[in-house]
């Protein structure tokens, strides 16, 4: 999970994948912050959403609404 959270803080660009509430996505990393506590808050944009995800919820794939998520690093 370190390893999988150092690459994700730098993976600015990276494409994500999912489903929010059922309904599918497909998003770039835009920003990256570094959360209270030992997580990450990564903003993912395509042309019409931001999503807010956290790095525990993209290491597992799932969380909250998201589902199936995937982050495709450079």
């Amino acid at each position: 999970m370190n390893e999988f959270m150092n690459n994700l803080y730098g993976a600015i660009g990276a494409e994500v994948t999912g489903y929010y509430y059922d309904t599918p996505f497909q998003g770039t990393i835009t920003r990256t912050r570094v959360k209270y506590g030992n997580d990450i808050g990564v903003t993912v944009e395509d042309d019409k959403n931001i999503w807010l995800i956290d790095g525990t919820e993209l290491f597992e794939g799932e969380g909250g609404a998201y589902t199936n998520l995937h982050v495709y690093f450079k």
